[in-house]
């Protein structure tokens, strides 16, 4: 599989960006500067570099970030937190917008560590909210076809019709979804997380593209048995979170009131060797299934 990086992981990017302003401002090398001393755990050298950045650049929300990072790494979560907000609201001035969302994220991780989990769903909502298939007026009808072709002609045809590059949203999907499934609410769990499968296995589609140009998408399994057969589309589905998208939005349907779509689903992982714990929990679950049990800290 090409290697690509995950949407909402964006070092890589912001580097390649950097390159070019480097060579016109000294601030942007100050901050390349910081990042190498805070990769060899210099941290009082990478403060001392990024706090000189931002005193030139007078606007520097990518060097408020990396401050946060380093508060985070220092067991200073309260600190870290306050940086990353102060990125968020500086969000129109980075190199490369969509970088406002990866601060996002390390906000939602950052309170998920901390059992905050009301804030760490309304993180996680900011990012959804700018997903234009997801929440615009237009989209949203669309939505709902998309989930009227999941309940009533299931999964594989949703994945013949569907195929959506994800650029930002799906990390967000996933944890909301598997968030709405261990608190109770089966049926916003069930749209976060159809829309996660259909990004994921939208990327899984293009990779087998790029090996066989004659390649079409007929069903799941046959898609899985494909990318069973290649390291690192095995490893995708596994970091990705797709595998267990699929056996959360299986448990889902099932307390939905959906059993036949669930044992679809979780039969199919079961005969997935790569995906790991999630064909343990789909056997069992085939054989007696059940509902996980409520985040107590989380609905209390």
């Amino acid at each position: 599989m090409t290697a690509r990086p995950a949407p909402f992981v964006l070092l890589g990017l912001l580097t390649s960006a950097l390159a070019f302003a480097e060579g016109s401002n000294q601030f942007w090398l100050m901050y390349e500067q910081g990042n190498a001393a805070a990769s060899q755990k210099e941290y009082g050298k990478a403060l001392q570099l990024y706090k000189s950045a931002i005193e030139g650049a007078g606007i520097f929300p990518e060097a408020e970030a990396a401050i946060g990072d380093i508060y985070l790494e220092e067991g200073e979560a309260a600190l870290a937190e306050k940086q990353y907000e102060k990125a968020y609201n500086l969000r129109k001035s980075f190199y490369i917008p969509e970088m406002q969302y990866e601060i996002l994220y390390k906000l939602a991780n950052l309170f998920e560590l901390q059992q905050q989990y009301k804030q760490m769903e309304d993180t996680l909502s900011r990012i959804v909210a700018d997903d234009p298939r997801f929440q615009d007026t237009v989209n949203q009808r669309l939505r709902s076809q998309v989930e009227k072709v999941f309940v009533e002609r299931g999964l594989d045809r949703v994945l013949v019709l569907y195929t959506y590059e994800d650029r930002f949203s799906a990390p967000a999907h996933s944890k909301l979804g598997w968030f709405y499934y261990r608190t109770g609410r089966f049926s916003p769990a069930v749209s976060q997380l159809l829309y996660s499968v259909i990004y994921r296995a939208s990327e899984l589609k293009h990779a087998l593209l790029e090996r066989d140009v004659e390649y079409g998408f007929s069903t799941l399994p046959d898609m899985l048995t494909a990318t069973e057969k290649d390291a690192d589309m095995r490893a995708y589905g596994a970091a990705s979170g797709f595998y267990k998208d699929l056996y959360y939005l299986a448990g889902s349907m099932f307390a939905n009131g959906y059993p036949q779509h669930a044992a679809g689903i979780w039969k199919v992982l079961s005969r997935v060797p790569s995906a790991g714990q999630y064909r343990d929990l789909s056997l069992r679950q085939l054989k007696k299934p059940f509902i996980e049990p409520l985040l107590t800290a989380a609905v209390q």
